[in-house]
């Protein structure tokens, strides 16, 4: 049978035809969004919209047939900008045959998304997403590299093809008065001048300023976060002076190895995100100890003026609901060179994304990408899809024709040979791991078999691999009267993971000892807190980062000792300047989070609540990306 081919003008006629429809279409959809807010119908979040806002606006608009849901994988960075975006498109927009669309943005870390993918993509991991939009695109080949490395089927096929969203530089933020000490914004300041910093025995003194201490810095695990990774990978380069072509020769050599552990020696914690490191520094602020805080964080530039708006995690729902830090922060970028985060926009090709999910994606990211929404990307502080900077400059901490030179990613290959060498030069933990043992912990877990201590177990004999063998790590149990009238136990002391403990090395000892914990007595939470402190303190380490790991699912109900406001006296008056980091995991919906999340901040540690035993996987592997 002959092809039949119609006339232009006919093509012609039919796509002006559909422009037209689809016009129409937006402006029913803007009249129906103004009409109900006149009517006074908040619209908010899709799913928490007051009245059925989105189905209301559609069922006006006239869908054909159901909306099609959509599943965003996002970045925290922009998650919260990404799901007020998705809202106001699930409201108007349309694929482009005629269908609504819903979309749903999930907050996932790019390092804990490229993960999940890699392995599956399990239940315990969220909503399956059709579309993933990590910070850089960076981790699309490392994605597909792990890919091949499992046997799985390729997800993003071709990753240099993938478009982008919005752009951020990463930067080195730093407290004004600290970056202006050092010359900022007329002097370019690199990693060498930091590291030269750090390394100074005289400290802030350098630069006529001992009251600031010595140099610290803050940053993210690069296993989980990418501005950690890319500040990894920059400091690479920084060392070898070039901005692309990282070999495995450069990355082993002896230079590179000393200067890679200079700067990671700066380092006072490592966090699993930039917000959470920036919202224990606007904490901070508000005690007026900003500068006491960390000296120099690796992050992105957008974050850099929303935290000078009082809103660190850059969330645009909480512009104007903390004031402004008394310490604002301004942005570095290396000289050396920096990383340019591009937020690409990966339509999965998986087999859970059908046709109809991908021409929804399309839609969506064609108005991500209309001016109007770069705009509003500009407004929130990032740059848009072409680099082109807002109105941010100077005053917000930025400066906009920055930075001057940019780095390439290096191949997945040579990427991973860094997070390599990185896990050996990284600065290493003396911790000790406390874990409530008390009766409420054998408390089975809903719809299961198991308990919540099996559950705790579980996750704390995986979280085991996040450590290296150079970290120091001992067990301790705790509960009321776990030993005599003593509230804890030392199940397994401080040491080498790669270390004997009997005759096993003392990884396999701690899975063991773990194993054979059971559940008895109350929670003598403060006393068995204030042991551990005191134990990591006896054998401090100026060298290593120093911290317990507390896992409750209860509140401090020992029949005496310690109250809140004893623990708190005691940690302050025996730390003698020295920074010992509690980091606390409130398990379940009887645990105390509140006291748990003072005890952190007290100590300038991290506070994490899992909800349910579902969540302890990845609360513990945040938890533990703090060491």
């Amino acid at each position: 049978m002959p092809q039949v081919v119609a006339p232009p003008e006919f093509l012609a006629a039919v796509a002006e035809h559909r422009r037209r429809r689809r016009r129409t279409r937006r402006l029913i959809a803007a009249a129906v969004a103004a009409v109900l807010v006149a009517a006074g119908v908040a619209v908010t979040r899709r799913g928490a919209d007051a009245g059925g806002t989105v189905a209301a606006a559609q069922a006006v608009i006239g869908c054909r047939g159901p909306a099609t849901p959509l599943v965003v994988a996002a970045s925290a960075d922009k998650a919260a900008l990404m799901t007020r975006f998705g809202a106001e498109f699930s409201r108007s927009g349309q694929d482009s045959e005629g269908r609504c669309i819903e979309v749903t943005v999930v907050p996932k870390s790019s390092g804990a998304a490229a993960t999940a993918l890699a392995a599956g993509w399990s239940a315990r991991d969220g909503a399956q997403p059709d579309v993933w939009s990590p910070t850089g695109s960076i981790w699309l080949p490392l994605l597909e590299d792990r890919l091949v490395k499992a046997q799985r089927s390729s997800l993003i096929p071709t990753p240099d093809d993938v478009p982008h969203l919005a752009s951020s530089p990463m930067v080195v933020a730093m407290p004004r008065p600290m970056a202006t000490a050092l010359g900022w914004p007329d002097r370019p300041i690199g990693w060498a001048d930091l590291l030269t910093l750090a390394s100074s025995g005289k400290g802030w003194g350098t630069y006529g300023h001992p009251e600031w201490g010595r140099f610290s810095l803050g940053k993210t695990n690069p296993n989980f976060s990418h501005a950690g990774l890319e500040g990894t990978v920059a400091a690479y380069y920084a060392a070898v002076g070039r901005t692309s072509g990282l070999r495995s020769k450069d990355i082993s050599s002896a230079t590179t190895r000393r200067f890679v552990a200079g700067v990671e020696q700066s380092v006072v914690r490592y966090g699993d995100t930039t917000t959470s490191f920036q919202s224990d520094w606007l904490r901070a602020d508000d005690k007026g100890q900003a500068l006491q805080y960390i000296s120099a964080l690796v992050t992105e530039e957008n974050l850099v003026p929303s935290y000078n708006e009082g809103n660190p995690t850059g969330d645009p729902a909480l512009v104007g609901k903390h004031p402004a830090p008394k310490v604002p922060l301004v942005a570095v970028y290396p000289k050396e060179g920096t990383f340019v985060a591009d937020h690409p926009y990966a339509v999965l090709s998986a087999p859970w994304v059908t046709p109809e999910k991908r021409l929804a994606a399309d839609a969506f990211l064609t108005y991500l990408r209309s001016p109007d929404v770069q705009k509003k990307w500009q407004e929130n502080h990032f740059r848009d899809a072409n680099g082109r900077a807002g109105s941010d400059g100077l005053a917000q901490g930025v400066i906009p024709e920055e930075p001057g030179r940019v780095l390439s990613p290096p191949s997945p290959r040579i990427t991973g040979e860094i997070l390599d060498s990185w896990a050996e030069l990284r600065k290493t933990a003396n911790v000790i791991s406390l874990v409530d043992v008390s009766g409420s912990m054998a408390e089975p877990v809903p719809g299961s078999s198991t308990t919540r201590l099996d559950a705790a177990v579980e996750a704390s004999q995986a979280s085991l691999e996040l450590f290296t063998d150079h970290d120091e790590v001992g067990l301790w149990a705790f509960s009321g009267g776990v030993r005599g009238k003593q509230d804890w136990q030392e199940l397994v002391p401080v040491g080498p993971m790669d270390g004997a403990v009997g005759d096993q090395v003392r990884r396999d000892a701690l899975a063991a000892a773990l194993g054979e914990l059971r559940p008895n007595g109350d929670t003598g939470l403060y006393n068995s807190v204030a042991a551990a402190y005191q134990s990591i303190l006896d054998g401090y380490r100026d060298d290593r980062i120093n911290a317990v790991v507390v896992l409750t699912d209860g509140r401090n109900d020992a029949d005496g000792g310690l109250d809140l406001p004893g623990l708190l006296e005691l940690i302050r008056s025996i730390s003698g300047g020295r920074q010992i980091r509690v980091i606390t995991i409130a398990y379940g919906p009887d645990a105390d989070a509140e006291s748990l999340a003072e005890i952190a901040r007290a100590t300038k540690g991290a506070s994490y609540v899992a909800a349910t035993p579902a969540d302890i996987p990845k609360i513990y592997s945040a938890a533990l990306s703090n060491l």
